[in-house]
């Protein structure tokens, strides 16, 4: 029972786990953002290798609901995985301030943001190479000049809050107690 149990929940998990995805310019800003990351179910990662060539910026629309932890990180894969050094942050739909913004997580090149859902709606992950100035700003992101250039890749994932994932447990272990109840 135990070993169906957990087969049963890690077949379910792996279901929306690992998609590969692409980009399409230009999305440069949240009204021309990417929607290859919306509208997945958590828990779900996706992970894409993107370009971002001088001046670029790429923006990936995505949907969370309260509670949902998102994690964002960009690894640079150009020029012995130093290029291009970027930058990322998290708008939602309105607001010119990032919730939350990264250059350089760690000691390298690349960007990591994490952040839990306080409102279901709609967010923007926007990314761009470094050029100094405020980063947690829109301004920075949208209309960018920046001179990095190279490919990055992109892994995201989503996973619900831990009462949604309790929730889910409980709901499959339920149905498997039906299941056998009817054999027998």
């Amino acid at each position: 029972m135990k070993r169906l149990a957990t087969l049963a929940l890690g077949a379910l998990l792996t279901v929306n786990a690992f998609a590969l995805f692409g980009e399409t310019e230009p999305n440069d800003t949240r009204a021309t953002a990417d929607m290859v990351l919306y509208g997945n179910s958590a828990p779900w990662a996706d992970v894409g290798v993107i370009s971002l060539t001088a001046n670029d910026s790429d923006f990936f629309k995505i949907r969370l609901n309260a509670g949902d932890y998102l994690t964002a990180i960009t690894f640079p894969i150009s020029t012995l995985y130093n290029v291009p050094d970027t930058v990322m942050a998290l708008f939602d739909a309105t607001g010119t301030t990032a919730i939350v913004w990264n250059d350089d997580a760690g000691s390298g090149f690349g960007s990591a943001i994490r952040w839990q859902a306080t409102a279901t709606g709609d967010y923007y992950i926007a990314i761009t190479g470094y050029h100094g100035g405020v980063q947690s700003s829109l301004s920075y992101y949208e209309g960018a000049t920046h001179g990095e250039a190279g490919d990055y890749i992109l892994t995201v994932s989503v996973v619900p809050e831990p009462a949604s994932m309790v929730a889910l447990g409980t709901g499959l272990v339920s149905l498997l107690a039906l299941r056998r109840r009817k054999k027998n």
